[in-house]
């Protein structure tokens, strides 16, 4: 039986005095126009406004949201330097507009304030004297608005408006002041509490889906319902005697209608309007629910799929927090894709049900439950994306923890990660804030639910929503609930989840077991290890022959042991099976008891082996995968090569280890070599973890070479999906020829090389061009051996610099054409020139960049066999030149201008498929260190064209590049040659990497 812990803190909480709740009443009267010509709404305004706080207000003021929408605004400004580009480029009439004008604030005029200018989605009033606690004030105001042509929420389209926001919005005044603050891209809205009265002049076909219900007028839904089987319910009378008159829909003029619309208790207004809207009707115990859909819609929308699925959201959230406090809930068909919610209306671009389950969630965790969502969001955008998850799992499916979990804690393990509690304005950009509000504040209240057990956190929720419904809601009254109805103190849960970004690491310490001769039960004393600074309950279980035992341990404190009984021999230890305690490192979640030699020799208990299909590889959340597969290759030396390999893995960035053996047979091979051979790999243990830091160790003897390399690479940005990325990196290798028979002559000098190396890297973007820049500098010292004879040079200078800088840019010329640039350099040279295997190549790469690609690293191997005419990226780039050929000093300058011919994005093979010209251009600056012909080699290049096709099997993704360089500046020199060679001809390059 596993038993609930106490989270606790080490010391206990300072309680803050509670202050008595209070909240603005505001009320609006409203008159609009529309003329769809000019996509204008206009109108007057009145607001009745009541100073509930304790304080005296000197001041008063508005939002105007739709002024965000267009040039200069700050969400225009922080859009343009996030690299998107929506509203500071629309002109008049495509940007969006909200104005007031003739405002009177207690019958006198007032002069309009823009604090945030030239931004004008707030403005600000003086008031003509003093409003005291407990006063009541008038406000009016001429207004009109017009939405964007771009979509942001709200959006205009033909004859088509979602007015998501519009009317001069009075701006909340709450404990912390007046709550003025820009509409940014990152966080919403909020609003005060209070009642509407709308009326609407517009089109006579118009159709209109709103908040509240209306009072007079015919919004168009009985001429479009498609189920005229079906009343629509009107729900006029449902405010009953506040219910305001309906005698002012009378007629409009000509072609045009009025409706009048009322609502209580609610903190915004929300309409939309199409005279194509389809109307269908349902309803979920006493809730009307309306559905908005366009033509074309019949089958995802229509015929009640969009109702029914309505329907059953609010099912869901009536019994996960009660009952609805609304009149209706309409459920629209809106411009934009994704969803927004607002008091009774959500807008939705499509009827899936996991988003009408979330965004008609927000009229409970946003609506009902005010929260101010550009302070916290997660306590709207988590919250609803919560029960979401929780939806899915009563219907069968699987939650969505599992892999908010996993993506959350990568960025965690990287330092990326920001805690919910922030303001959205703080948090370094878009994805950061929306990281930490819906996925992290999602994965609070899992964990919260996980702390105190399912049926309490059903209470929780049902006692926050009574208590709270139509109030401003925060941190403080959400935990206060939390921990009464709990009885369990939880400030460090909600200290950590929402303050902090802690990392959470338990391991199974000493276990002893004791057999109970008495009772016939075993006990297992489990030591339960806290190795990372994040507390949470864990759950400790025990696997025995026949049973397992489970407790939960605290997890406060470094060392912490529990006791656990089973009625059979206990057999293993087992930390959070269930994986909820966002712990990074799960290899140190086990121990075997016992003593078996097989375990002893294996990877870490709980690993998954499973055979490799060589283009994935398998990761797990809680263990250590092994996957092992047979490899076969060929060379001539050793001729068929047999082996087998194994790859590890946790959590696709840890562990990361490879070992192969191999053996030549000697079959198929004039020197028939039978070597037994090893590859070791090591990259990034759990042991060096550092924020993106990794590292990589090797150690190896293959094909006539042994050697050891260490690596060490760090990448740093301060965007995730925008800005440059800086990488640098050290390295230190060693290899060492062994035996010669395996080694091209053509690539190898008879020497050892000892060399190390910093590396650098840059990637960016600017404007249309993604630019990128790498850099390495280094030093080696190269020692002479017998062997292989060193091609002319009985002695070696022993030390050499080594250095290249590439420098790449490509741009989109249209939706399918693109151009490709690359620039290089590169130096490898001492007192004399470095070893053949350390110079700068004209082709591609070296010699020890293709030592660990058996089908490229040795003579006659598949790939570069005299019929098989294959490039590896790198060096000059000189695609159509002899890999051979190299020298101590070139620069390059390779072109490419492809066009998309065929796109299949969901195709495996052949998802892209393109064609090429290009030319490299190179010229050495040091002279050739082997001059074939017996001359300096200056100026080498080529032309031609080529076919690329994009594939994806499994995991990997790949190209096969096909180029034909037509011509070749130095024939002779050519990869594929013939005797009498013109600089113009067929020849063929083949490719499984892009030129660059």
């Amino acid at each position: 039986m596993i038993v609930l812990a106490l989270l606790v803190l080490q010391q206990p909480a300072v309680q803050e005095p509670k202050l008595p709740y209070w909240q603005q009443d505001v009320a609006y009267q409203i008159a609009a126009r529309l003329d769809e010509a000019s996509g204008v709404l206009s109108g007057s305004e009145r607001i009745q406004y009541r100073n509930n706080s304790p304080d005296t207000l000197t001041s008063f003021a508005l939002h105007l949201h739709l002024n965000a929408f267009r040039p200069a605004s700050r969400w225009a400004d922080v859009d343009s330097a996030e690299g998107r580009r929506r509203f500071n480029d629309l002109g008049n009439p495509d940007f969006a507009f909200n104005h007031v004008r003739d405002v009177r604030i207690m019958g006198t005029p007032v002069e309009a304030i823009y604090p945030f200018a030239p931004d004008s989605t707030v403005v600000r009033f003086e008031l003509p004297r003093p409003l005291a606690p407990g006063d009541s004030m008038a406000i009016a105001m001429g207004w009109d608005a017009r939405p964007s042509t771009v979509p942001r929420r709200q959006a205009r389209q033909g004859r088509r408006f979602d007015f998501a926001q519009w009317y001069p919005k009075v701006v909340v005044y709450d404990r912390f002041g007046w709550q003025e603050r820009p509409l940014y891209p990152a966080g919403e809205f909020y609003g005060e509490f209070g009642s509407f009265v709308v009326d609407l002049d517009v089109a006579r076909d118009q159709v209109v889906g709103a908040t509240g219900v209306p009072v007079c007028g015919d919004p168009g839904w009985e001429r479009a319902n498609q189920n005229p089987g079906r009343a629509v319910e009107y729900r006029r009378d449902y405010y009953g005697e506040a219910t305001p008159p309906g005698d002012v829909c009378t007629e409009a003029g000509p072609g045009r209608k009025r409706l009048r619309w009322y609502a209580e208790r609610v903190h915004h207004f929300a309409l939309s309007l199409s005279p194509e809207y389809r109307y269908e009707g349902g309803r979920f115990e006493e809730v009307p629910v309306h559905v908005l859909y366009s033509p074309g819609d019949e089958s995802s929308w229509g015929n009640g799929v969009a109702v029914e699925r309505t329907e059953r959201a609010l099912a869901w959230l009536d019994q996960l927090f009660g009952p609805f406090g609304w009149p209706q809930m309409t459920n629209l068909h809106r411009i934009e894709g994704g969803g927004t919610e607002f008091p009774m209306v959500v807008m939705d671009g499509s009827a899936d049900q996991g988003l009408i389950v979330h965004e008609v969630g927000h009229n409970y965790t946003m609506g009902l439950l005010a929260n101010n969502e550009w302070r916290e969001g997660w306590l709207d955008e988590g919250f609803t994306s919560f029960q979401t998850s929780w939806f899915w799992e009563t219907m069968g499916r699987p939650s969505s923890y599992a892999a908010n979990e996993s993506q959350t804690l990568m960025l965690d393990l990287d330092d990326w990660s920001e805690p919910p509690s922030l303001r959205a304005e703080e948090y370094r950009d878009f994805i950061s804030y929306n990281t930490a509000i819906y996925s992290r504040g999602e994965l609070f209240f899992h964990q919260l639910r996980y702390a105190v057990g399912d049926a309490t956190m059903h209470r929780i929720l049902r006692t926050f929503y009574q208590r709270w419904k139509y109030k401003h809601v925060d941190e403080a009254a959400f935990r206060a609930v939390a921990e009464e109805v709990s009885g369990q103190d939880l400030s460090s849960l909600f200290a950590q989840w929402l303050h902090t970004t802690e990392l959470y690491d338990y391991a199974v310490g000493e276990v002893e077991t004791k057999r109970q001769t008495r009772e016939n039960t075993w006990l297992t004393r489990v030591e339960v290890l806290r190795k990372a600074p994040g507390r949470i309950p864990v759950e400790v279980f025990v696997i025995a022959e026949g049973d397992t035992g489970a407790v939960r341990a605290s997890g406060l404190g470094e060392r912490e042991w529990v006791t656990v009984e089973t009625r059979s021999s206990p057999r293993e230890v087992l930390l959070d099976p269930r994986v909820r305690t966002h712990d990074w490192n799960m290899l140190n979640n086990r121990k075997q008891l016992g003593f078996s030699l097989p375990r002893s020799l294996l990877p870490p208990p709980g690993t998954d082996f499973y055979f490799h299909r060589y283009f994935s590889t398998r990761s797990a959340r809680d263990r250590m995968t092994v996957g092992v597969h047979p490899t076969l290759w060929y060379n001539d030396a050793g001729g068929v090569t047999l082996g087998v390999r194994s790859r590890d893995d946790y959590l696709g960035r840890f562990e990361q280890n490879v070992a192969l053996v191999s053996r030549s047979t000697g079959w198929g091979a004039d020197d028939g070599v039978e070597h037994l051979d090893v590859f070791l790999r090591a990259r990034n243990p759990v042991f060096l973890r550092a924020p993106n830091i990794s590292q990589t160790f090797d150690a190896f003897k293959v094909e006539g070479r042994f050697g050891i390399s260490a690596r060490l690479g760090r990448t740093r940005r301060e965007h995730l999906t925008f800005g440059p990325t800086w990488s640098q990196g050290i390295a230190l290798e060693w290899v060492h020829p062994d035996d010669f028979r395996y080694l091209d002559r053509g690539l190898y000098d008879d020497a050892g090389t000892v060399e190390a190396q910093l590396t650098s890297g840059l990637a960016t973007s600017s404007g249309r061009w993604q630019l990128g820049l790498r850099t390495s500098l280094g030093g080696g010292l190269a020692y002479n051996r017998d062997g292989l004879a060193a091609s002319g040079r009985p002695e070696l200078d022993p030390f050499y610099f080594r250095g290249q800088l590439e420098g790449t840019a490509r741009r989109d010329l249209g939706s399918r054409l693109a151009l490709g640039v690359r620039v290089y350099a590169g130096v490898a040279s001492g007192h004399d020139d470095a070893p053949k295997q350390r110079q700068i190549y004209f082709q591609g790469t070296d010699p020890l960049e293709q030592l660990t690609n058996p089908f490229l690293r040795s003579r006659g191997a598949l790939l570069v066999g005299n019929d098989f005419n294959y490039q590896q990226p790198g060096g000059a780039g000189v695609r159509g030149i002899n890999s051979r050929i190299s020298t101590a000093a070139i620069v390059a300058l390779n072109l490419e201008l492809e066009q998309t011919v065929m796109t299949r994005p969901e195709a495996g093979l052949f998802n892209r498929i393109g064609i090429a010209a290009f030319t490299d251009l190179s010229h050495d600056i040091g002279g050739s260190a082997q001059p074939l012909l017996g001359e300096r080699i200056r100026f080498l290049g080529d032309a031609g064209v080529g076919l690329r096709a994009e594939h994806r099997i499994g995991d990997t993704r790949f190209m096969t590049r096909f180029d034909l360089p037509l011509y070749v500046s130095r024939p002779e020199l050519a990869q594929e040659q013939g005797p009498g060679d013109d600089e113009v001809g067929f020849r063929w390059v083949f490719s499984f990497e892009p030129a660059f």
